[in-house]
């Protein structure tokens, strides 16, 4: 027997040992199993921001745990909040997040470079004496923004004391968003948190903390500064970094991500949904004191993908084309995928892979009965799919 003989057979044993696991893993759906299957189960500082669209912290475990091993590292190219690089983080993997938005890199970088407490209390100091200074340079007569907000007017969310105060921290954060440390990552991420929702903890009139709906409510002035520590606090109290591998957390377009990366064991990843609620409209106001202008989200569709599979899917030719040079030989790639009655991403997409990948398995879960946070999902998606896949 020759040596490409004994080749590709070894790949045949590989390829036939995924496939098993991809089969077990849909056969059972253990993220829908106790305790997994709570809501809040995972990490706390999965929830260091709320965030629409976030992939359910049980489902990026699971994923995790079956299909990667200790000390290999994961990709996610459209990370949104990090949930799965920070998990793999957790399991000792090292994570590493991609994403365009600054929202999203935001806050993937404060769970996969945890600041030091000092260093964010010093932090947090410099942020309060710079609203102190600035605060009262806007004047009730000559307010920002006033005609901007995709629910609401953003300042119909605030107390004009409070709105004032957030207009000078995003000041504060816009004019470093290029340079931020990590402690100055963590508090922005904490900020956006408090933002807006329906509780005592938030800056906004009673809205909701997924998407900020028009506000409802007495105007209640709330100091930015102190709603922010209070967040601070309770994350710190909360972190558990027993096992933690610091991660990576890159900010940019996926379509360039080979020339940052190579040798990457694992790449999963949930791309968006196509026809599901753009993630740019139900997150608007946290794209924008990240440092999105209103212009910005005129333009979303031309910048992301979300927008740009629109007319069809063939971007993803590209997308298959990245992953399969950012991964080494016979590494894997798994897509959380979600399927409409116009489009079945899953069969799409492994039609679009076949050149580069070897299709593993397409696993299919019905999804029309479920509901996220409270909130029925809006957009036409039945199912949720796996595609797993291996670079040939």
């Amino acid at each position: 027997m020759n040596m490409s003989s004994i080749i590709e057979g070894e790949k045949e044993i590989i390829l036939q040992s995924f496939k098993n696991e991809a089969e077990n893993f849909m056969n059972n759906l253990p993220y829908r199993k106790a305790p997994y299957k709570g809501r809040n189960w995972g990490n706390a500082w999965h929830s260091l921001c709320s965030y629409h669209g976030k992939l359910k912290p049980a489902i990026a475990y699971h994923l995790i745990q079956q299909f990667t091993q200790k000390g290999q590292s994961v990709l996610d190219p459209m990370s949104g909040v990090g949930t799965i690089p920070f998990e793999a983080s957790l399991q000792g993997r090292v994570g590493i997040g991609n994403d365009l938005s600054e929202l999203a890199y935001t806050v993937t970088r404060a769970k996969l470079e945890p600041p030091e407490k000092p260093d964010v209390n010093d932090t947090l100091e410099e942020l309060e004496n710079f609203i102190e200074a600035f605060k009262k340079s806007y004047k009730e007569n000559e307010v920002p923004y006033s005609d901007f907000g995709l629910n609401g007017k953003l300042p119909d969310y605030f107390h004009p004391n409070t709105y004032s105060e957030i207009l000078v921290a995003r000041e504060f954060f816009i004019n470093r968003m290029n340079n931020l440390s990590s402690a100055e990552t963590f508090i922005l991420t904490c900020l956006l948190h408090v933002l807006h929702g329906n509780r005592p903890y938030a800056l906004s009139r009673r809205s909701h903390p997924l998407t900020p709906y028009a506000p409802q409510g007495e105007f209640v002035y709330k100091n930015v500064v102190e709603k922010i520590r209070n967040k601070v606090e309770l994350s710190f109290k909360k972190q558990s970094v027993e096992g933690f591998v610091l991660g990576k957390a890159i900010y940019g377009d996926l379509f360039d991500l080979d020339e940052k990366l190579s040798d990457i064991d694992n790449i999963i990843t949930s791309p968006p949904f196509v026809g599901s609620i753009r993630f740019y409209s139900s997150n608007w106001m946290r794209l924008w004191f990240s440092g999105w202008e209103p212009i910005d989200f005129k333009k979303a569709d031309e910048r992301f993908l979300e927008g740009k599979q629109k007319k069809n899917l063939e971007i993803y030719n590209l997308f298959f084309e990245k992953c399969s040079r950012v991964l080494k030989d016979n590494g894997k790639l798994i897509l959380h995928l979600g399927k409409s009655h116009k489009c079945d991403m899953g069969v799409e997409l492994a039609k679009l892979a076949s050149p580069l990948f070897d299709v593993v398995h397409l696993g299919t879960e019905n999804v029309q009965e479920l509901e996220k946070h409270g909130i029925s999902d809006k957009g036409s998606t039945t199912d949720h799919q796996f595609l797993f896949l291996m670079k040939k």
